[in-house]
């Protein structure tokens, strides 16, 4: 589209409508430019322009690589939220056709929890600890009372 073709089309639309995709972030620096110079034609304050809202591209970790295999649907599930929590990128894999077909879970290994390799060092303590039961609550454990 040309500039004299969105100038056009931003003269058509509605004083909200205007704002709103100027507000949006959506357009092109181009487009973005036209659309505010616009408003400013018309007397309506440009409003400041909002971050679309996109997930941030995380950084590389390196390839994911299998940290346990052999696991039921729930223990992957857990044993990667346990990861998760002590701020590794899990991922627990292989679930849904474990949990599906029961007769395939021997031929695909199990369920299993993936890592970054960037993180198996990290995870594998994580995964020790868990299984040393430093994560159990106590007998005396109220979920009631707050921490101190």
């Amino acid at each position: 589209m040309s500039n004299a073709d969105l100038i056009s089309l931003f003269s058509q639309l509605a004083d909200d409508e205007l704002t709103e995709r100027v507000a949006s972030g959506g357009l092109a620096a181009d487009a973005q430019a036209l659309a505010a110079a616009e408003l400013v034609r018309r007397g309506v304050p440009v409003p400041p322009v909002t971050v679309k809202d996109q997930e941030a591209e995380e950084a590389y970790l390196g390839d994911m690589v299998i940290l346990e295999r052999g696991l039921t649907p729930t223990e992957a599930h857990m044993l990667s939220s346990c990861l998760q929590s002590a701020g590794i990128h899990a991922d627990a894999g292989d679930t849904h056709i474990v949990q599906a077909h029961s007769l395939l879970s021997i031929a695909v290994g199990g369920a299993s929890v993936r890592v970054p390799s960037t993180q198996l060092a990290e995870a594998k303590d994580v995964v020790a600890a868990f299984r040393r039961g430093d994560f159990d609550l106590g007998d005396d454990f109220d979920p009631h009372e707050t921490a101190a």
